[in-house]
């Protein structure tokens, strides 16, 4: 049998339910319509013109902020610009990068004392003097430095996108050297960040910016365009180094985020002089805070506490507070479920999380061993042989422009016998250093005792006769130095060959005649000294 008077109970509930949703939209309306018809436009007006100002003086805090950071930086920034511009493709930044520089910069910093040690940057040693691997290592620390200036400048100053531009030399064409909205990109399976982009820039869609570029003047102009991020103005400031124009620093404002805030604005000082009309629904709204409105503020707190805490005892306070069988009271029953559920998951996450970590940074360590050579620090044969079968698939895909250079230290065995197997690893060292010193722009490799190999490519592959012959001067020069110990005065033996289509075809072809080469000139120089 139905029971009546507990169905009428949930209707009579219910009419009043409707009821004081109704009478509540009503105050709602009125006082809405009232405060819009007594201030509204005059309002509106007035905050526009006030957040205009407002908005074109961020703008200009901000660009004179970057100016002065970016002018103090000087020669450092002209020598990252420079770079950037040439080889940008090769700068590999993390997509997910936080903002912490400092890894970084610890890298480019040990480089650079292991490479140039004792030598100072600018003063010892020219930016153009340092190795490949060194420059690169600069332009990542310094690209992840400016991107979190150029990141955290944005938040600051309240702006929704800053970004610093110059021009590429060909027609309307903008690299995007600091790009505050990254764009991905993937390289070797890996996210990165899309550096340095060359963007055509249509005269006709942005003039201003092409005008500030010609003039290299601040313009009391902006341009209006609509792009994948809304419709938007773009303020434009020339950035001097030294009194050389170096590119733009831009600042774009959305537009609907400009109309958003003074509306926003707008109803707060509405809702100021409409204030009067709050007595109107105090009643109203004393009957909502009593009965529904209280339990949901208890719930939200105390989701705010497990939120910073997360400790799930939270969920049974939810639990005790929800009694009742209305819509509130079932939300806070299942966000309560949720949140013993979500300390069991995450309990269980963070303990794989950890376990992954760990393997992660052994691989990492254990990689890092097994292609390092302990003597010299350089790549071991482990590291050279993965190179070459990486080579073997350029060949195979139509690479040529590449050799392979053999250097066998002469006269080890005389030097562990007369002096002690530390003078033979410091000669050993010796050649290292002076192989690198040659062959500045290729891998160099210890793939035996007394036996470096190196991989010629770029520059050293057109000039490595000359480079042969710096090699052998430097060890000319050091066979005459008397003020060096023996076992410093190396001697050394190197073969070359580069890659020849019609007689190899494999990287292996090219190191037999590169090694072969090698114990020739090892043959000659033996005979040299005995005829000597």
């Amino acid at each position: 049998m139905r029971d009546n008077s507990a169905t009428n109970q949930k209707s009579l509930t219910g009419k009043k339910s409707e009821s004081l949703l109704f009478k509540f939209g009503v105050a709602f309306a009125v006082f809405t319509v009232v405060t819009l018809v007594l201030g509204g436009i005059a309002t509106y007006r007035l905050q526009e013109r006030i957040y205009e100002q407002r908005i074109e003086d961020n703008v200009k805090n901000l660009s004179e902020y970057l100016q002065a950071l970016i002018k103090a930086d000087g020669e450092d920034f002209i020598q990252y610009q420079e770079y950037m511009k040439e080889h940008g493709d090769e700068v590999l930044i993390p997509f997910d990068f936080d903002g912490d520089y400092l890894p970084a910069l610890d890298r480019y910093q040990k480089l650079f004392a292991e490479q140039y040690p004792g030598k100072v940057l600018g003063y010892d040693i020219s930016f153009d003097e340092l190795s490949d691997e060194v420059k690169n290592a600069f332009a990542v620390y310094t690209h992840e430095y400016w991107l979190y200036v150029f990141e955290s400048a944005t938040k600051v100053f309240e702006v929704d996108y800053t970004y610093y531009v110059t021009s590429t030399g060909e027609p309307y064409h903008m690299y995007y050297v600091i790009d505050a909205v990254r764009e991905e990109k993937i390289v070797d399976g890996k996210s990165c960040i899309n550096v340095c982009m060359d963007i055509y820039e249509a005269a006709d869609r942005f003039p201003v910016m092409w005008k500030v570029w010609e003039t290299g003047e601040i313009l009391p102009e902006h341009d209006e365009v609509s792009n994948e991020y809304g419709h938007v103005y773009t303020y434009y400031y020339p950035l001097y180094i030294y009194g050389e124009k170096m590119g733009i620093i831009a600042v774009d404002v959305p537009i609907s985020s400009i109309n958003a805030t003074i509306l926003r604005n707008t109803l707060i000082l509405i809702t100021t002089m409409g204030f009067i009309l709050i007595v109107g629904v105090i009643l109203t709204l004393a009957f909502m805070e009593r009965n529904y409105i209280a339990k949901l503020e208890a719930l939200v707190t105390n989701i705010k506490k497990y939120t910073k805490t997360k400790d799930p005892k939270i969920a049974h306070v939810i639990e005790y507070d929800a009694r009742g069988g209305d819509e509130i009271s079932a939300l806070a029953n299942h966000t309560a479920e949720m949140m013993l559920e979500m300390d069991k998951f995450m309990k269980h996450l963070s303990t794989a999380t950890n376990e992954l970590t760990e393997t992660r940074r052994q691989a990492s360590e254990l990689q890092a061993l097994a292609n390092r050579d302990a003597l010299t620090g350089i790549r071991n044969r482990s590291a050279y042989e993965d190179e070459i079968r990486k080579l073997e698939w350029d060949v195979a895909g139509g690479e040529d422009k590449f050799g392979l250079a053999m250097v066998d230290l002469n006269n080890l065995k005389a030097i562990n016998e007369e002096h002690g197997h530390d003078s033979g690893n410091t000669a050993i060292k010796e050649l290292c250093m002076l192989v690198c010193n040659v062959f500045k722009h290729s891998p160099v490799f210890r793939i035996g005792g007394d036996v470096f190999a190196v991989i010629l490519k770029n520059s050293d592959y057109e000039n490595v006769e000359k480079l042969v012959e710096e090699l052998y001067a430097e060890i000319d020069r050091r066979l005459a130095d008397d003020s060096l110990e023996p076992w410093q005065r190396i001697s050394a033996a190197i073969g070359v060959a580069l890659f020849d289509p019609e007689k190899d075809f494999t990287v292996s072809d090219v190191f037999k005649r590169a090694d072969t080469n090698m114990y020739k000139r090892k043959e000659e120089m033996k005979a040299r000294e005995s005829n000597s």
